[in-house]
């Protein structure tokens, strides 16, 4: 918004003095002219300038009512610069989460505050830190810099409090042991082990094994190895160690993903696994008394992420989340995997009295829940946590389009083509869900949502959110099939088994803009057989999109009347299309 006073000068006009006094263009008042005239005076003229007594008249004026001028005419630019500053944003902002305001940040000439809004550890509220304008602006695997909440004092702080870390017990003498020793017992099923006594030094698990039965080492998680320790006497051993016990129910978590932690379609390919083996397990705390997290940093922890863990863990609305024991943070994506515990010395054990640990046995981009009703239950868990009511069936599937628009890659480069399309099938909303993106907001438009139509991005997760009998139309990028990357979505939505879920694929070379232009000459020419390496794939996740526009609308027009008329997902479904 621009200030609209404006400030008119001409030298040439005539204008009002501060004494309601009428100037000339010589700077002598007409009453002064007229007295002298009167007295038989003639005025001087502007070349010899104003008689002494004259000159002491207009010094006088200027003397007593100049300084108030100035200062009214500095209070002015004041105000006008606070309205400047606190003017309110457009409220195209409040759809699109772009701006620092939706972000919850807040900034000053110096610092840039990050957000912190949504579930947090109890006593434990963050927000990361980034210095203002000229300086280098942080990446997602620099060391950060946070403020936590003082509760007590109701202001931020540097100051990390103590409910930040799970400082255990250090009297491993008087510590009643499971099972009567410190060793270590594991119990597995296909899906998940349970500890007993799992322990930790410097970034490394290990089994404590006593006896003369040799026991062979397995991978914990994907990313994270499992040793084996052993000797003849564990209660000797564990003993003579500098070590500390986190008591009761910890869910140690490895996010497998890690090269891509604010992707949250990798977040919901964890947890919705995780939320079935909890349901499951009648033998481990749905809510755990400890989550550890590996690998991360609290940066990579977007209200989003936190939204979802607190409903995978079963908590109660406005519950917030169990005690997070992290990793010190370092400046490197691949020092931050062994990493030590914050708050931990690398010297210093620690025994995890009791640990549950997901295996991670779900390949092939197949990552979901174990049942329909898990998901359904998680769907109406989160839509309880944010005070919606109960999904349900609809009379009628509203005939709101909701189109995600990207603006990094995967953009679809005839998006005006594309959204005019879309309006012949009903009112089409556009959004642009990003990290700064609050959840419930995410979630209300999912919930009031008909169909919602993206290219292939993380932001698909939010498609097991939509109402019952609500669709999916997802727009996949060329030779994006290795492993079945292109169902990762799908798989969630099919569980579900009330949202339908559709795709269009760009199949030709001249639909695909590689943004990387050796990406183009090395790939561009490639089938999708060939492209089955680490390498081609992640140049297709780095390509704009050129929608086949007459296709796709075939598609709708044959599905969308099914979908409106509340057609069941068996009955509207169609084979999803091949490579």
């Amino acid at each position: 918004m621009h200030n609209s006073s404006k400030v008119v000068s001409d030298s040439t006009t005539d204008t009002p003095s501060a004494t309601g006094v009428h100037v000339d263009a010589r700077g002598v008042s007409a009453s002064t002219s007229d007295r002298l005239h009167h007295q038989g005076t003639t005025p001087p003229s502007a070349g010899h300038g104003l008689t002494h007594r004259g000159r002491q008249q207009l010094g006088s004026v200027l003397w007593w009512w100049g300084i108030p001028v100035v200062l009214l005419l500095l209070s002015i630019c004041l105000q006008t610069a606070l309205l400047l500053e606190w003017q309110p944003r457009p409220q195209s902002w409040l759809l699109q989460g772009l701006s620092g305001w939706q972000k919850g940040a807040r900034s000053n000439a110096s610092v840039t505050y990050g957000e912190a809004r949504g579930i947090f550890p109890q006593g434990c509220k963050w927000r990361d830190t980034q210095s203002g304008a000229g300086s280098h602006k942080k990446e997602l695997w620099d060391v950060q810099q946070y403020e936590f909440w003082d509760e007590g004092r109701q202001r931020w702080t540097n100051n990390r409090p103590s409910a930040c870390l799970q400082p255990g017990t250090k009297d491993l003498a008087r510590h009643q042991w499971r099972g009567g020793s410190p060793r270590t017992e594991a119990n597995c099923t296909i899906t998940h082990c349970i500890y007993e006594n799992l322990w930790y030094n410097n970034g490394r698990f290990y089994l404590l094994v006593d006896g003369d039965k040799p026991v062979d080492g397995w991978m914990l998680t994907r990313n994270q190895a499992l040793n084996v320790l052993h000797m003849n006497n564990a209660t000797t051993f564990a003993g003579g160690l500098d070590a500390r016990v986190i008591t009761g129910d910890t869910l140690i978590f490895d996010f497998i993903y890690f090269v891509h932690p604010t992707a949250i379609g990798h977040w919901s390919e964890m947890m919705f696994p995780l939320f079935s083996i909890l349901r499951r397990e009648r033998d481990f705390a749905s809510t755990p008394d400890t989550f550890v997290l590996l690998h991360l940093k609290r940066l990579h922890l977007m209200q989003w992420v936190r939204a979802v863990v607190a409903t995978t863990l079963s908590l109660a609305p406005q519950r917030p989340l169990p005690p997070l024991l992290m990793q010190t943070e370092t400046d490197s994506i691949w020092k931050q995997v062994p990493q030590v515990l914050e708050g931990y010395d690398p010297h210093e054990w620690v025994c995890f009295e009791r640990a549950l640990v997901v295996r991670d046995i779900f390949t092939g981009g197949v990552r979901t829940f174990l049942s329909k009703d898990d998901a359904r239950a998680f769907r109406s868990l989160i839509y309880k946590q944010y005070g919606l009511p109960e999904p349900g069936s609809r009379r009628e599937v509203p005939r709101v389009i909701t189109f995600q628009r990207k603006r990094a890659n995967r953009r679809v480069i005839n998006e005006d083509r594309l959204i005019h399309m879309l309006r012949e099938f009903g009112e089409v909303r556009i959004v642009e869900f990003n990290s700064s993106t609050s959840f419930e907001h995410q979630l209300r438009v999912m919930a009031s949502t008909g169909v919602f139509v993206s290219v292939h991005t993380s932001n698909l997760a939010n498609s097991q959110f939509l109402q019952p009998g609500s669709a999916v139309v997802e727009l996949l990028q060329r030779n994006w099939v290795w492993h079945n990357l292109d169902k990762s979505f799908q798989v969630q939505t099919e569980v579900m088994g009330d949202i339908h879920h559709y795709a269009w694929r760009a199949r030709h070379r001249n639909q695909t803009v590689y943004i990387n232009k050796r990406d183009g000459e090395r790939f561009g020419n490639w089938t999708h057989q060939q492209c089955a390496s680490e390498e081609c794939v992640e140049a297709h996740t780095n390509v704009d999109v050129v929608v086949n526009i007459e296709e796709l609308r075939a598609l709708l027009a044959s599905r969308l009347p099914l979908v409106f008329a509340g057609a069941s997902v068996k009955q509207a479904a169609i084979p999803w299309p091949q490579p």
